[in-house]
């Protein structure tokens, strides 16, 4: 049936007054999950991958802040529901690989979210470590047309390209496992290098499908994007701790994306290590998905992630419990709106970069800054949590 439905979508292509270009955009997306890739190491395969080739790519951040509320450890459990649900661990609730977590209700995934807002959509979650699907997002994914978990690497690509020509994909989720699997054996070296090489061999396989369904139907418009869960101690072995290597990853698209990759902003206060901090983080991928995919994000979400499509709306917002005060960076002319749970609180001229509280931040909050339309959330750590965590690291 599925595959009759295309056949008859590429038919109506043809026929005279259907010409593409009359025909509206349809939206399609592909994330491609590649567990434990340093970058670093992918780059050193040289300039003829599809990497280099074929995406656009730039260096992000997972595990949060350190020392700050979005702070979350560097496991593949907390890497995988903070990008599919574009917030930290602190909202999102899964804080380590326990399979008896489950993802915040209140902060769902892309599964969740595409699902409520376009009920008819085709929607795939195909992956190696099978408890993103079994564990973690296990109600948001159990409404997906295909939910798959457990295979080899191998059989998620077979399994994705079926998906991809015999069915409407309209949102696809793969995950693949082997370089994470090799490096926990064997660290860097020559057997971890054969595994980036083979993966993105993997990630050629479904790009060559994806040009293939856009001769078909030129009027899907496909967004692919690639990351990483986490990055790799220096010897490549381990990960979940809050060094810069374990923090270091990557974002790449089929798509030029916005200035949030392609230009650092840093928060002057807090660079992080070699300025990590003025790169996106992982809580990007989401929202970028989410928009692509024709929804408009809403204050209410309380996403923690600037999208990589569009507006940036303010960038690296951040919260200073201290002095009570909202930071974040912006040079756009006009105003932003600041709602504090919910609450319009203030008005503020955008170039500002901060505000304070009148209350403080004794309390935990979810603040909201709303710029062009585009919001961008975090979440303070109450002040007295803040100073206790100090009082031990002292």
């Amino acid at each position: 049936m599925r595959l009759a439905s295309l056949l008859l979508m590429l038919f109506l292509t043809l026929l005279p007054g259907c010409e593409p270009s009359r025909q509206p955009s349809r939206p399609k997306a592909l994330f491609i999950g590649l567990d434990g890739v340093q970058l670093r190491e992918y780059l050193e395969l040289g300039d003829a991958t599809n990497l280099k080739q074929r995406l656009h790519h730039g260096r992000a951040y997972a595990g949060g802040e350190n020392g700050k509320a979005s702070e979350q450890p560097t496991l593949s459990g907390p890497g995988w529901v903070t990008l599919l649900t574009g917030v930290w661990s602190n909202k999102h609730g899964v804080d380590s690989d326990a399979e008896s977590l489950r993802v915040n209700p209140a902060f769902p995934s892309v599964f969740k979210r595409l699902r409520l807002a376009l009920p008819n959509a085709y929607l795939s979650s195909i992956v190696n470590w099978h408890p993103i699907n079994t564990a973690f997002l296990l109600e948001d994914a159990h409404g997906a047309d295909v939910r798959e978990s457990g295979l080899t690497d191998a059989q998620v690509i077979e399994r994705t390209l079926q998906v991809l020509t015999d069915t409407p994909a309209d949102f696809t989720f793969v995950q693949l496992d082997e370089p994470d699997q090799v490096g926990h054996n064997q660290g860097y070296g020559e057997r971890y290098q054969q595994a980036l090489r083979k993966v993105d061999s993997e990630i050629g396989r479904l790009l060559d499908k994806v040009d293939q369904r856009r001769r078909m139907f030129p009027q899907e418009d496909w967004l692919v994007i690639v990351s990483t869960d986490h990055g790799r101690d220096c010897w490549g072995k381990g990960h979940g701790g809050a060094s810069e290597q374990e923090k270091s990853i990557f974002i790449a698209s089929n798509k030029p994306l916005n200035q949030e990759l392609t230009e650092l902003s840093v928060p002057a206060e807090m660079p992080g290590p070699d300025n990590l901090y003025g790169l996106p983080a992982q809580t990007s991928v989401a929202p970028t998905v989410l928009r692509h995919m024709g929804l408009r994000l809403q204050p209410e979400w309380l996403l923690d992630g600037t999208p990589l499509l569009g507006d940036t709306g303010v960038r690296k917002a951040r919260a200073d419990e201290h002095k009570g005060r909202l930071r974040w960076n912006s040079d756009a002319n006009g105003y932003l709106t600041i709602l504090k749970n919910g609450h319009v609180v203030a008005q503020v001229a955008a170039r500002a970069g901060q505000w304070t509280d009148p209350e403080g931040m004794e309390k935990q909050n979810d603040y909201a800054l709303v710029l062009g339309g585009t919001p961008l959330a975090v979440r303070n750590r109450s002040a007295a949590k803040t100073f206790a965590i100090e009082e031990i690291s002292y």
